[in-house]
C-alpha cells in the first residue's frame, strides 16, 4: 500500500499473500536502518544524506510496494551518477533490493532489475574511481582499476539478485508441489466417494434381494393358509413352518449385510494407520499440524473410528486448500465420551485452489449424522473450526 493524499493505493507489484506482519517487520526494519544511516551520515555531504533517506525508504516497502522500491533505489543511483558522491556504506544496502527483485513473482520485474544491477554495475565502475581520493590519480583511471570495481559491484548487486531469483525458484517447486498433493488428494477423495456410493449401491440391491425374496415367500405361505387353514390344518401348519423357516433365513440375511457393513475387523488399527500416513502426507505438502489425542480410541465403535477418520481427511484436506500455510493446523481427538474432534486453521486470503460447492461439508455431516453424532463447519475468529461430536452409544447405526 501507498498513500496518496487520504487515499490507500495498492501497489500492483505486491507480493501476493503478503502478510500485515510482514509489512509491519519490513517498515520497522527499514527505518531502523534508515536512523542508523542517517545518524552515521550526519557529518557528510548532503549527497550522502539524500541518498541514505532514499534507500531506507526503499527497504520500509521493498515488498508491500516494489514500484516506489525500484523507483527510490533508481532515483539514488541517478544522483551518485550526477555528483560523483558515492554513499559507500549505504549502496551497501543495495544487496537487499535487489534480492526483494530477484525473488519476485513477476517475470518482467525480475528482467528488469537483473538489466539494471548489470547496466548499474558498469556506471559505478566508472564513476566510482573517480568519487574516491585516488580520482586525481592516473592510475584511478586504468582498465584494471575499472574492471575491479564493476567485478566487485556486480558480485554485489547480480549476486544478490541471484540468490533472490534462488529462493524464488524453490518456492515456485514448492508450490508446484502443493498443487500436485493437492490434485492427488482430491482424486483420492473422489475415489473414495465412488467406493463409498458403490458399497452403498450393492448393500441396497443385498438388502433388496433378501427382504423382496423372502417377503414374496412370506406373503404367498400366508394367503395359502389362510385359505387352507380350515380345509387342510396340516397343509396351513406346514405353511406356517415355510413362514417361520424364511423369515428365520431373511433374519440371517440381514445380519450377514449388517455384519459386512460393520467390518470390525482391525477397523481401529487400519484407521489409526490411515491417520499416520495423512498426517505425513499433510505435513510433506508443506503443512504444520500439531495433533492432540486423548482416551482410548479401540474403546469407541468400528463406525466412530471410520467417521472420524473421513472428517478428518476432509478437513485437513480443505485446510491444505484454502487455509495458511504459514500458520499451524491444530487436531485434537477426545475419545474419553464418545468422540469429539476438532480441526482448527487460519485461512489464508489468496488459497491454492477457488473456492468448492460444498459437497466436502455436506459429506461430513451426512458422515456425522449416519453415526448419530454432529458436525460444524464455520468460520470462527482468525480461522476456521470443524467439530465432530459422536456419542459414546450413538443412535444411527454401528
Amino acid at each position: 500500500m501507498v498513500m496518496i493524499g487520504r487515499y490507500r493505493v495498492a501497489d500492483p507489484l505486491a507480493f501476493p499473500n503478503l502478510s500485515r506482519r510482514s509489512t509491519i517487520a519490513d517498515a520497522v526494519i527499514g527505518l531502523i536502518l534508515l536512523v542508523l544511516m542517517l545518524a552515521f551520515s550526519s557529518g557528510l555531504t548532503t549527497t550522502v544524506q539524500v541518498v541514505s533517506l532514499l534507500i531506507g525508504l526503499a527497504l520500509m516497502c521493498r515488498r508491500s510496494a516494489p514500484s516506489v522500491m525500484m523507483l527510490l533505489a533508481v532515483t539514488s543511483a541517478v544522483i551518485q551518477v550526477a555528483t560523483y558522491d558515492v554513499a559507500v556504506g549505504p549502496c551497501l544496502l543495495y544487496s537487499v533490493l535487489y534480492y526483494t527483485a530477484g525473488n519476485h513473482p513477476d517475470r518482467r520485474v525480475r528482467g528488469a532489475s537483473l538489466a539494471v544491477a548489470v547496466v548499474g554495475s558498469a556506471i559505478a565502475a566508472w564513476v566510482y574511481p573517480r568519487s574516491t581520493a585516488f580520482g586525481t590519480d592516473a592510475e584511478a583511471s586504468t582498465i584494471v582499476s575499472h574492471t575491479m570495481t564493476f567485478v566487485g559491484i556486480a558480485v554485489l548487486l547480480v549476486g544478490s539478485w541471484t540468490f533472490g531469483f534462488i529462493r524464488y525458484q524453490r518456492h515456485s517447486v514448492e508450490q508446484a508441489r502443493i498443487a500436485e498433493q493437492i490434485s492427488e488428494l482430491e482424486r483420492r477423495r473422489l475415489l473414495d466417494l465412488y467406493d463409498e456410493q458403490a458399497q452403498r449401491s450393492r448393500l441396497a440391491r443385498d438388502m433388496h434381494d433378501v427382504v423382496a425374496h423372502s417377503l414374496a415367500v412370506v406373503v404367498a405361505q400366508a394367503e395359502g393358509a389362510r385359505f387352507a387353514l380350515d380345509a387342510s390344518p396340516e397343509a396351513a401348519k406346514e405353511a406356517l413352518g415355510v413362514i417361520a423357516d424364511a423369515a428365520r433365513q431373511a433374519l440371517a440375511d440381514v445380519r450377514g449385510v449388517l455384519e459386512e457393513l460393520r467390518s470390525t475387523e482391525s477397523t481401529a488399527e487400519h484407521a489409526r494407520t490411515d491417520r499416520d500416513q495423512l498426517y505425513a502426507r499433510m505435513r510433506a505438502a508443506g503443512m504444520t499440524l500439531q495433533s492432540t489425542e486423548i482416551g482410548d480410541e479401540d474403546a469407541a465403535s468400528p463406525l466412530s473410528v471410520r467417521v472420524a477418520f473421513a472428517v478428518l481427511t476432509e478437513a485437513l484436506t480443505n485446510a491444505l486448500k484454502y487455509g495458511d500455510l504459514g500458520a499451524p493446523v491444530y487436531v485434537r481427538q477426545d475419545w474419553s465420551d464418545g468422540c469429539r474432534l476438532t480441526v482448527a486453521n487460519s485461512l489464508s486470503e489468496k488459497p491454492l485452489a477457488p473456492g468448492g460447492a460444498g459437497h466436502g461439508i455436506r459429506g461430513m455431516a451426512e458422515r456425522a449424522e449416519l453415526a448419530g453424532g454432529t458436525l460444524t463447519s464455520a468460520a470462527v475468529e482468525g480461522g476456521w473450526l470443524v467439530e465432530l461430536v459422536i456419542p459414546a452409544r450413538p443412535e444411527g447405526p454401528s
